[in-house]
C-alpha cells in the first residue's frame, strides 16, 4: 500500500510539472494568435494544474496515519478534492461558453499557424501525462486524468480549428470548437460531482447487489437471515459492509462467519464486520437440542 501511494504521488508530481511548463507556453501563444480555442485549452490546463496541485496536497493528507480525533484517518481528503475539481470543471465550461458565445457575435481575426503548431504540442504534452497516469485509479488521481483528458481533447479541438483557418480563413470554427471542449469539461464535471456525492453520503457501491446480499446466507443451516445491513465504499475505493446476522445456535458462529466472509469476498466485498444475534429457529433448533442430548 505504501508503494502503491509513493506512486501515485509521483506520477501527479511530473504531470504537474509538464502541464505548469506547457500551460505558459499556451497562455502565450493564445494571446498572440488572439484564438479562444487556444486559450480555452490553456485556461484548462491553469484549472489542471490547481487540480493536480490539489490532488498531490490530498494524497499528502490522505496519508496521515489515523488518531483518536479521527479513528477513520484522512482518506475523504481525496474525495473533497476530487468534488473540489469536478466544480473547477464547471466554472470553466461555463466561462468558456460565454468567451464562445461573445466571439460568434464578433468574431476575431485568429493566427491560424500559431494555434496549429501549440494545438500539437499541447496534445502530445496531455498525452504523455495522461500515460503517466495511466494505472492510478484512486477517486483523487482519476479527477486529475479528467481534467487532462478534457485538456487534451481541447488542444485536440485549438490543432482543429487551427488547421481549418489556415486552410480555409474561416474563423468561427474557432469559438465553435470551443464549445465542443465546454460541453466535454461538463460531462467530466457532472461524473465527479455524481460520484463524490455518492461516496461522501455513504451511498451504496453501485458493483455491489443488495439482494445478493440479503441471500447470502438463504442455505446455510442455523443462518435465519441478515438485517441492518450497511454498505459503502472506503477511501481506498473498496467496499465495505457491516450487517447483523441472525443464527439459530451460537456454537456455530465461527464456522458461519468464515463461510459469509468467503461469500462475500467472491463478491467483492474484502471488509466486512459482521455480528451474530441468537433467534429462535423453532423446529431446527429443537432438532438440534435433541440431536445433541
Amino acid at each position: 500500500m505504501h508503494h502503491h501511494g509513493d506512486g501515485t504521488h509521483h506520477g501527479l508530481n511530473r504531470a504537474l510539472i509538464l502541464t505548469s511548463l506547457f500551460a505558459l507556453v499556451e497562455l502565450a501563444g493564445g494571446w498572440l494568435a488572439d484564438s479562444l480555442a487556444l486559450l480555452a485549452d490553456a485556461g484548462h490546463m491553469v484549472s489542471d494544474i490547481a487540480a493536480l496541485s490539489l490532488a498531490v496536497m490530498a494524497g499528502r493528507i490522505a496519508s496521515r496515519p489515523a488518531h483518536a480525533g479521527m479513528s477513520y484517518g484522512y482518506g475523504r481528503a481525496r474525495v473533497l478534492a476530487a468534488q473540489a475539481n469536478g466544480l473547477g470543471l464547471w466554472f470553466l465550461c461555463g466561462w468558456i461558453s460565454w468567451e464562445a458565445i461573445g466571439r460568434l457575435s464578433e468574431p476575431h481575426e485568429v493566427n491560424g499557424s500559431i494555434v496549429l503548431t501549440i494545438g500539437a504540442a499541447g496534445l502530445i504534452i496531455n498525452l504523455i501525462s495522461m500515460f503517466i497516469l495511466r494505472h492510478q485509479h484512486d477517486l483523487n488521481s482519476r479527477a486529475a486524468y479528467w481534467h487532462i483528458l478534457g485538456d487534451a481533447l481541447g488542444s485536440l479541438a485549438a490543432l482543429s480549428a487551427g488547421l481549418v483557418i489556415m486552410l480555409t480563413g474561416w474563423n468561427p470554427i474557432d469559438p465553435i470548437l470551443s464549445f465542443v471542449v465546454a460541453a466535454i469539461l461538463a460531462w467530466g464535471g457532472w461524473k465527479l460531482l455524481r460520484e463524490t456525492t455518492l461516496l461522501l453520503m455513504e451511498g451504496s457501491p453501485e458493483s455491489i447487489n443488495i439482494a445478493d446480499i440479503h441471500a447470502l446466507g438463504a442455505d446455510l443451516e442455523y443462518v435465519k437471515g441478515l438485517h441492518h445491513i450497511h454498505l459503502w465504499t472506503l477511501p481506498s475505493g473498496m467496499p465495505a459492509m457491516s450487517a447483523h446476522v441472525e443464527i439459530c445456535d451460537m456454537r456455530h458462529w465461527p464456522e458461519l462467519l468464515t463461510r459469509l466472509q468467503q461469500r462475500l469476498a467472491a463478491q467483492g466485498i474484502a471488509h466486512a464486520t459482521l455480528q451474530p444475534e441468537l433467534r429462535n429457529c423453532g423446529e431446527q433448533s429443537a432438532s438440534s437440542t435433541n440431536n445433541n442430548a
